[in-house]
């Protein structure tokens, strides 16, 4: 009954985390992407609230059980990660990940485009002109942020692609 319970365990704990990082691994920004992984990963991230807290929910009384029945350290050990790991992966199923990798953009400081020693030629922007007034905002640059939030010709405006 205690190997049932402990292989149970494993499985759970083993599931829970594959729900959290299967679609961490695919959907990975600056990398081709097919449509199976995209929509394999949005299915997961909008399931794993609700089956990584039935995972954790189901493993709490075999958990409890094992650790009355159990005298040695090693499977308290064992015990108390495979607790700890369903828990984490309950409170990351909830968590967007991106958001840690992509932090908001500083504030943008322009120069004359002729004095520019960062923007190639070849690089693409994003352009926007009001007037005789212009902006180009670089596209490597806004890759890790998505959002520049700035104030041109005296509108506020969210430049993003």
């Amino acid at each position: 009954m205690k190997r049932l319970l402990s292989v149970f365990l494993t499985l759970l704990t083993l599931v829970s985390l594959s729900l959290i990082f299967i679609p961490a691994f695919l959907i990975r920004p600056f990398t081709a992407q097919s449509s199976t992984g995209l929509l394999l990963s949005y299915r997961l991230r909008s399931l794993n609230p609700a089956l990584t807290l039935w995972f954790l929910a189901a493993a709490l009384l075999p958990i409890l059980f094992l650790w009355i029945k159990s005298s040695s350290r090693r499977a308290k050990t064992f015990l108390a990660l495979a607790g700890t790991l369903l828990l984490a992966s309950a409170i990351l199923s909830r968590q967007n990940h991106f958001e840690w990798m992509f932090h908001p953009a500083p504030p943008a400081k322009f120069i004359e485009a002729a004095q520019s020693s960062h923007v190639k030629d070849s690089d693409m922007v994003l352009g926007i002109q009001v007037g005789s007034e212009s902006r180009a905002y670089p596209v490597r640059m806004m890759a890790y942020h998505h959002l520049m939030n700035d104030t041109f010709a005296g509108v506020p405006l969210v430049v993003t692609y």
